[in-house]
């Protein structure tokens, strides 16, 4: 009701006829009484007369003997109504008598159909006006809320229903722009859902046939577009021009018909301009050629291709200040926003850009559970998020060409700006810019700007002298000044005798030698608690480091921990990306770990990292708990201890966050304590377990494989048994979820192997059932598949956890009655909801969605259909995807089984964007699911193209039954 007026009276037409005084709702009288009203409220404000009203209210059929006098009484009641709301002077109400009629007086913007139709013409207006699609479709959405259900519900007479007619065909018509808005767009995932309900519900309209075939066509289903065409041309009209246009469009392969400028199907309805650029230093110096020579350079983008700078010199030259002092003084001609990553290309390993394309694309508005898996997917959806858009990407110490490829854009709009230690000679039309040391002046005004004048002024020979032996290097400058800022005792002439003494600046040319030099001044003169907390933070490798990671890290408690980042953060020793969370340059991180490994003993590097270790695991089972409502037996598979109680979680949502802001920590936590021999090995199999548990992200799935294949190898080589078996155990997991069977059931099988019969393993064995068996019942062993299950039931429930044994139920339920055994199995899926039910909405939610699945099976369908349309709805609510589409599949199943083939195909339309996005052997099911009851409504071509994209999935996945069962289908 926002476009509604304000706290006077109010009329609701866009469902049952209703009044409100502010928020007070007003009693209308009998329908006759509200007819007449409704009739007044069409008319706007302009007098009806009796005859009219009459007509309207009546039609000359059933008339009361005197309407006029029953208009008479209909208004004077109205009247008595709205009297004690009359907002300005009671002597004049609303409702008033003029000439043979009445009018009733209200601003047209209290009237929500008079606000809904001012509404389009305003939409009207600026698609007229060119205005941008997300404008006029914001406007559209702004009508759209105002309707609460039928115009006028229950109101009789032939003014209601003409009404009705009326208002009706707006509607659809609104409905119909704002689907073609979507479309040109191209940012709703349910786009083809909605279009296709829409287009069963009113056949024969020509521009649903067109949207519907163009969102197809969008989302990679040219063959349904086509066949879309062709089922419906019968009903549409003869001379309706736009269906076939769009069929000579998608034959053609017209790229206008995609989406334009849209970031990807789950881009937000508002681009949101990202400022990820770091802090320009207040004190930054010369550079001035290379400053405008960038800056020019950049600033030309908007030609025929993307420009691209890539200034490269040794480390510490100050590339990365300069880079960030340009992108600065030139953000305001990128108005889209600027994107920063650190590739920190020096390191042992550089990550993967894969892993920089997923914090690029979540920024840019992309759920992670939207983000692929590959490298290259990303990178285009990447591509296709800046198309169109005017953007500067900053891309910090690459490693070599094939670093940075994958993150340029493709758009001419957008800059992009690389530093690297090396001449990136391999990337194609690319702006190449050496940067050298600082001619001497400027090396001085830089020592002259951080020290202060005054105390240059007063040892002017030993500033040039320092400056000098700092090799006119302005890193070395920088800590060499910070060193005489923070000691006001510490002269000029001191601090350059002692460079001068230590014969290591001499070897600048060298590079990272030099700069050790440069560290080791500022380090000796760091306290003892400040230099031991610089070298145990160089310990884990990860970018950065959040504070009560670095704190555990370093045995203190967080304000100490804070006090002495803060002070490393001051002396340039560290640096702090965002609020909380600490990381080194990457040359201090070398200096750093060669002073730990010197002066750090083996059991002081291992103390530490069983401090964080243990802090790391003890958060992550907190964040299982607020997230899962896991019980001890799933949060410990192995029993490891902690000695801490780590952070507390508060919610799901903050679980969530927490593991995946930490993933990066985790994971050199991990790859420490399979690096020291002195740590045993259960902690980090099961914070990797933590990891796979929590943030069940498809982008984090292949991590985990490959964490848990580290872990495997050193238990194997160690002889740990316990780790060796959940380490094969969640490889195995993992590997099912992302499709992988065949390696999947190896792993899981080793397992198995491992773990049965020794007590310290029997939960590893019970987890390691479920998936055994999930797996067969994939492939169609239902027999074997019930075995596994109905094992790990039993052992979940020696051990007293009830939602796991839910869980195991729920799963031999499914494949006990795959097999013929149906009271058994209805027996332990009602058993599997039970426990379920009380352990925490989700996973009452699973509990209600594998009843379903048993209870169709044992012919039960519309008890099935409840449970299944509850769980689905419950798994939205709480956003688990997999599961949502899960529901919606089973839910299309039971309609197409019934016959019910609207149904089916919008309950299956409504959850195929999900499936595409979670598990390839959903989407087969679904759009077999489709293809049956696309065939049932006499849609043949539509049909085949479904069921030939189910063929086509299954058969990559390896699931030959199913591959049969729609070969059969399409042979039909």
């Amino acid at each position: 009701m926002d476009d509604m007026g304000g706290s006077g009276l109010r009329f609701g037409l866009l469902g049952p006829l209703r009044a409100w005084y502010g928020e007070q709702e007003l009693e209308l009288g009998r329908p006759q009484q509200r007819a007449v009203l409704a009739v007044l409220l069409a008319a706007a404000g302009r007098t009806v007369a009796v005859p009219v009203l009459v007509e309207g209210v009546w039609g000359g059929a059933a008339a009361p003997a005197d309407p006029r006098k029953a208009v008479q009484l209909a208004v004077s009641r109205l009247r008595s109504a709205f009297r004690p709301y009359s907002d300005a002077d009671p002597d004049r109400p609303p409702l008033v008598r003029v000439g043979d009629g009445y009018a009733l007086r209200v601003p047209g913007a209290a009237v929500d159909a008079a606000a809904w139709e001012a509404l389009l013409a305003e939409a009207e207006r600026l698609r007229a006006a060119d205005a941008p699609p997300r404008e006029v479709r914001e406007v559209l959405r702004r009508a759209q809320q105002l309707w609460v259900g039928e115009p006028l519900a229950g109101l009789p007479g032939p003014h209601a229903d003409a009404v009705r007619a009326r208002l009706a065909e707006q509607r659809i018509s609104a409905r119909e722009t704002r689907l073609e808005l979507d479309a040109e767009l191209g940012d709703r995932t349910d786009l083809t859902a909605e279009a296709e309900a829409l287009a069963l519900e009113h056949p024969g309209r020509p521009r649903l046939t067109a949207v519907l075939m163009r969102a197809l066509y969008q989302s990679g289903r040219k063959a349904e577009a086509l066949a879309v065409y062709e089922d419906a041309r019968p009903s549409l009209p003869p001379d309706a021009p736009g269906p076939a246009e769009v069929q000579l469009r998608i034959l053609r392969e017209d790229a206008t018909l995609l989406p334009a400028g849209a970031a990807s199907e789950a881009a937000t309805d508002a681009w949101q301009a990202p400022n990820q650029l770091p802090c320009d230093l207040p004190d930054f110096t010369g550079r001035d050629d290379e400053v405008e020579t960038l800056a020019d350079q950049l600033s030309a983008a908007g030609g025929r291709a993307v420009v691209v700078s890539a200034l490269d010199g040794m480390g510490g030259v100050g590339k990365t200040t300069l880079a960030v002092h340009v992108a600065r003084q030139i953000r305001a001609r990128f108005p889209d926003g600027q994107l920063f990553a650190d590739l920190r290309g020096e390191d042992r390993t550089p990550p993967d850009p894969g892993k920089v394309l997923a914090g690029f694309l979540r920024v840019l508005g992309v759920a992670p559970a939207d983000v692929p898996p590959d490298t290259g997917e990303r990178s285009a959806l990447y591509r296709s998020a800046l198309a169109g858009r005017r953007v500067l990407v900053v891309l910090d110490n690459a490693a070599d060409s094939a670093h940075v490829e994958p993150l340029l854009p493709g758009s001419a709009g957008c800059a992009v700006l690389i530093t690297s230690r090396h001449r990136l000679a391999g990337l194609a039309g690319a702006h190449q810019l050496r940067l050298d040391t600082l001619p001497p002046e400027r090396a001085l005004e830089l020592l002259t700007r951080i020290v202060g004048a005054e105390r240059v002024a007063a040892e002017p020979a030993a500033a040039e002298e320092v400056v000098r032996a700092c090799g006119l290097l302005p890193l070395a400058v920088r800590i060499a000044a910070s060193r005489l800022a923070t000691d006001p005792a510490l002269t000029l002439a001191a601090l350059a005798e002692g460079l001068r003494h230590e014969h290591r600046l001499a070897q600048l040319s060298d590079g990272e030698r030099t700069l050790e030099a440069t560290f080791a001044l500022s380090y000796r003169r760091l306290a003892p608690e400040l230099a031991r907390a610089f070298r145990l933070l160089s310990l884990p490798d990860a970018p950065d480091l959040p504070l009560p990671c670095a704190a555990a890290l370093l045995g203190r408690d967080e304000d100490e921990a804070d006090r002495l980042l803060e002070e490393l953060v001051d002396l340039n020793l560290l640096h702090s990306p965002r609020f909380g969370r600490y990381g080194f340059h990457d040359l201090v991180r070398a200096y750093a770990r060669g002073r730990l490994a010197a002066e750090e003993s083996a059991a002081e590097r291992t103390a530490a990292t069983d401090r964080l270790l243990d802090f790391c695991l003890a958060t992550a089972r907190n964040a299982d708990l607020a997230a899962r409502k896991a019980e001890p037996a799933e949060l410990s598979l192995l029993g490891a201890p902690v000695a801490v109680p780590g952070r507390p979680i508060a919610d799901g949502p903050e679980a969530v966050q927490w593991m995946r802001d930490q993933a990066e920590v985790h994971a050199a936590v991990i790859a420490l304590g399979c690096a020291d021999p002195a740590l045993p090995l259960d902690r980090a199999a099961e914070l990797a377990d933590r990891m796979g548990a929590v943030l069940p992200e498809r982008t984090q799935t292949t991590v985990i494989v490959d964490l848990a294949g580290a872990i495997a190898r050193q238990a194997a080589a160690r002889g740990e048994h316990g780790p060796l078996a959940l380490a094969r155990y969640l490889r195995g997991s993992m590997l099912w979820h992302i499709n992988r069977y065949a390696e999947s059931e190896e792993e899981i099988g080793r397992a198995v192997a491992l773990s049965d019969g020794d007590e310290r393993t029997e939960r590893v064995l019970a987890k390691a059932l479920v998936t055994l068996g999930s797996n067969a019942r994939t492939h169609g062993r239902y027999a074997e598949a019930a075995e596994h299950a109905g094992r790990a039931a039993g052992l979940f429930h020696h051990l007293g956890a009830q939602r796991a044994e839910g869980s195991a139920l729920g799963e031999f339920a499914f494949s006990a009655a795959q097999t013929g055994r149906l009271d058994e199995a209805r027996d332990a899926a009602e058993r599997s909801a039970r426990l379920m039910s009380a352990s925490g909405p989700v996973s009452a939610a699973i509990g209600r969605y594998y009843l379903a699945r048993v209870l169709r099976l044992c012919g039960d369908p519309e008890a099935a259909l409840d449970h299944a349309v509850g769980a689905r709805e419950e798994f939205t609510e709480l956003q688990v995807t997999v599961f949502a589409a899960a529901a919606g599949d089973l839910a299309a199943r039971i309609h197409a089984e019934a016959g019910r083939w609207l149904l089916a195909v919008d309950s299956a339309e409504a959850v195929l964007p999900l499936a595409r996005r979670t598990s390839a052997a959903l989407e087969a099911g679904l759009l077999r699911t489709l293809g049956t009851a696309l065939t049932g409504l006499g849609r043949p071509r539509q049909a085949r193209a479904c069921l030939a994209d189910s063929l086509e999935v299954y058969e990559r996945l390896g699931l030959s039954e199913e591959a049969a069962q729609v070969r059969g289908l399409l042979a039909q």
